[in-house]
């Protein structure tokens, strides 16, 4: 890591973390936990083909000024292709093409023949890693698209880490059985499991919310509080919040 950036050293994630979930339970957004990944990716040189589902563009450029890295300018200089189904829809309406077909299953194939172009064209201009970021395929659902073509869609882009040089990370909120049945599916193939949730305790000036981090081969969960400022995230052991806040 380039950088002693407390979240990244948290996290720590590696090259042969293939497949890395995000999950977020209850009213918490685990968006710091992408955004922190991604200046890790950039910092390392690596290129990101970054599927946005949730957010807009503009979000997450605004967000990596405060983390210290200009998302405008590297999808400019081609270390980031982003896929924004999110605008495609808005400027879909009124033709009644793409995301708002009947043919849902088309839709998630349309999906992934662009996302394997963008990393296949990335994979082939760098001889670093290349991270696919989908955030967050629980809108899928809300698109209509069937739960068997959802997890279809998931197992063909988990498939591309088959090259050894692609990784591949999912976000997901849970609110509901499916959003449930889509992370089990995650968990059973992830090198690296990142849950996101509320204090069980209700609101806190203190603390944001908990962490955990499960690695596979690791029987051991590590957990953190973590407190969210505008220019980024403070991490700490359960219990441990007052002496890390205020040192």
């Amino acid at each position: 890591m380039a950088t002693p950036n407390p979240l990244l050293v948290s996290l720590d994630i590696k090259a042969t973390d293939k497949v890395i979930s995000i999950k977020e339970n209850g009213n918490i957004d685990s968006n710091f936990v992408i955004t922190h990944l991604i200046k890790q990716i950039l910092l390392e040189n690596n290129k990101l083909c970054f599927v946005i589902l949730h957010n807009t563009l503009g979000h997450y450029h605004n967000v990596g000024k405060r983390l210290g890295y200009d998302f405008l300018k590297r999808i400019e200089d081609g270390s980031i292709r982003t896929i924004e189904p999110l605008k495609e829809i808005v400027e879909d309406i009124g033709n009644g093409k793409n995301y708002l077909i009947d043919d849902k299953e088309h839709i998630v194939k349309a999906l992934y023949t662009s996302i394997k172009q963008n990393v296949e064209e990335l994979t082939s201009t760098t001889p670093n890693r290349v991270y696919l970021i989908i955030d967050d395929v629980s809108h899928l659902l809300d698109l209509g698209i069937d739960l068997k073509y959802i997890i279809s869609f998931i197992t063909y882009c988990l498939s591309l880490v088959n090259n050894d040089k692609v990784s591949v990370v999912v976000n997901t909120h849970v609110c509901s059985k499916s959003d449930e049945i889509i992370c089990n599916n995650l968990n059973y193939v992830s090198d690296v499991i990142i849950e996101v949730l509320p204090l069980k305790t209700g609101i806190s000036r203190e603390v944001t919310g908990v962490m955990s981090i499960e690695k596979s081969g690791n029987a051991q969960i590590a957990q953190f509080h973590f407190k969210a400022y505008d220019k980024g995230i403070k991490t700490f052991h359960l219990g441990e919040s007052v002496y890390n806040l205020y040192k």
